[in-house]
């Protein structure tokens, strides 16, 4: 259970995302809008809690979901998102460069040869320029994708949108998502969302 003043943090981040999707709905601990007319089968938004030596963080998580029938999960076929080991294949968004960020790319884990990454989703994700060029506009700690046995996830955590609490000096502030990054977010789930759903993996 998040306490009463971080839901209330969490709610109004959340609205961020109600000129696209319209009032979020409280579920449990987080908050759901509905997708419907989108390639998302469903949208949460919620607060991981980081516990701190003088405080917690109540950090944003933001998760899409979508099923696609182009995409089996079962072992030993082609297109499925599976490690070597049978556990599921994860793809996390990353960025060329050190000092500055170059070039968004996605990049299976455990790291694997480009011809062998993500059964084909990788470089289906990589080689669409609109995707690449919305990702560019991303401020996340995170992006990662993965197929849990029924559907795809989309996993974002943003800089924005956290909940901050300090008890020595006693001090609790919000940080603020925005809108602009709320919008580039959702696009790019409703984009990695079309592209698995619509075509698949390259066989």
């Amino acid at each position: 259970m998040i306490e009463e003043k971080a839901r209330q943090s969490l709610e109004n981040n959340s609205r961020y995302f109600s000129p696209f999707l319209g009032e979020p709905r409280r579920d449990g601990d987080g908050f759901v809008f509905s997708t419907e007319g989108l390639p998302l089968a469903g949208f949460r938004v919620r607060y991981d809690i980081e516990r701190k030596f003088l405080g917690r963080i109540y950090v944003m998580g933001l998760e899409g979901s979508f099923s696609s029938r182009e995409i089996s999960p079962a072992p030993g076929r082609r297109g499925e998102p599976e490690t070597r080991s049978g556990r599921p294949q994860e793809i996390e968004l990353r960025y060329s460069g050190f000092l500055r960020k170059g070039r968004a790319r996605f990049v299976s884990l455990p790291s694997r040869k480009d011809r062998d990454e993500g059964g084909g989703v990788v470089p289906l994700l990589n080689g669409d320029s609109v995707l690449i060029e919305q990702c560019r506009g991303l401020e996340v700690e995170f992006l990662r994708i993965f197929f849990d046995g029924e559907s795809w996830k989309v996993r974002v955590r943003p800089y924005g949108g956290s909940f901050i609490k300090v008890l020595l000096p006693p001090l609790q502030y919000h940080v603020p998502l925005g809108k602009e990054q709320a919008e580039r977010i959702l696009s790019v789930m409703k984009t990695i969302a079309g592209l698995i759903v619509r075509k698949g993996p390259e066989s």
